[in-house]
């Protein structure tokens, strides 16, 4: 864990940087770049898609501390000016998915382009922003999971996040001057698990899936996964539905799964297969 990433000295004063800030700013940078790109490959200018995305980010933003105002409410209640600080805290991914998931669907009508052309279009960007932002729960030593007997459980310091639900459990009494036992590492799962469901996606494009498949590919499988990763991450103690978000999860990647096969159906029902015709054959 290192949730501070450089202090760095200004005049009389310290600038901190941190890792959680430093990332969020990092994800959304990167998707910013590779979604303008894969906009501009479907003949939407540089300018314009850079405009355009960036309005859907700040969407995410705002979506984000929604969602997170309606999953954690109880900080929120004792203060309720969090609800607007402008502090790069407080956000839950999906609440910002959801939100940028609008916008880029009224961008795609005012730019005259397929919805699923542009969804798949994005899929990188998606899963980059991801990765980043994991990698910066990671560091922080936020979002981690319960404890783990499992050889690739990670040990987080006495004030990690794991060691709140040892202390719960019982399993952490005698132990919390040094540091908690290990953990499942269910950033690193859900980093992993994005790079994996994305490159699914991106397969699936290039063997030419009807358009929209990739997308919807990549958003079902990692909404699945989520549902079983949420079942090992530590609840807030302020959570208002902790034991509702797998189930919530779950819903939510069948009914995508149930879309992708909708889609499926009604483009061409298989996906291509490569057909080589011998010479001199019809």
């Amino acid at each position: 864990m290192w949730p501070i990433l450089a202090n760095v000295p200004l005049g009389d004063a310290t600038i901190t940087v941190r890792a959680y800030v430093t990332f969020l700013v990092l994800a959304a940078a990167a998707a910013l770049v590779l979604a303008a790109r894969g906009a501009n490959r479907l003949g939407i200018p540089r300018r314009t898609a850079v405009a355009g995305f960036s309005l859907a980010i700040v969407a995410g933003l705002i979506g984000a501390r929604l969602l997170d105002v309606a999953l954690d409410w109880g900080p929120y209640a004792e203060a309720p000016e969090r609800i607007f600080a402008l502090e790069l805290r407080g956000f839950t991914l999906y609440g910002g998915l959801a939100a940028g998931l609008l916008v880029a669907a009224v961008l795609a009508r005012a730019w005259r382009v397929s919805i699923w052309s542009l969804a798949d279009s994005a899929v990188p960007a998606v899963a980059a922003g991801i990765v980043l932002l994991r990698v910066g729960c990671f560091l922080n030593g936020c979002c981690a999971g319960t404890a783990t007997d499992l050889p690739w459980g990670l040990v987080f310091p006495s004030t990690g996040p794991g060691l709140d639900l040892q202390i719960l459990q019982g399993t952490g009494l005698f132990n919390v001057a040094e540091v908690s036992g290990p953990v499942h590492p269910t950033q690193l799962y859900e980093l992993v698990a994005a790079v994996g469901c994305a490159a699914i996606g991106l397969r699936l494009r290039g063997r030419g899936a009807a358009p929209g498949v990739p997308a919807l590919s990549f958003a079902a499988t990692f909404l699945v996964f989520r549902a079983g990763n949420q079942v090992l991450r530590v609840p807030s103690p302020a959570a208002t539905f902790p034991d509702l978000l797998p189930l919530a999860y779950l819903g939510a990647g069948l009914a995508v799964a149930a879309l992708l096969l909708w889609r499926w159906s009604q483009t061409a029902g298989t996906l291509p297969v490569a057909v080589s015709i011998e010479p001199g054959t019809s």
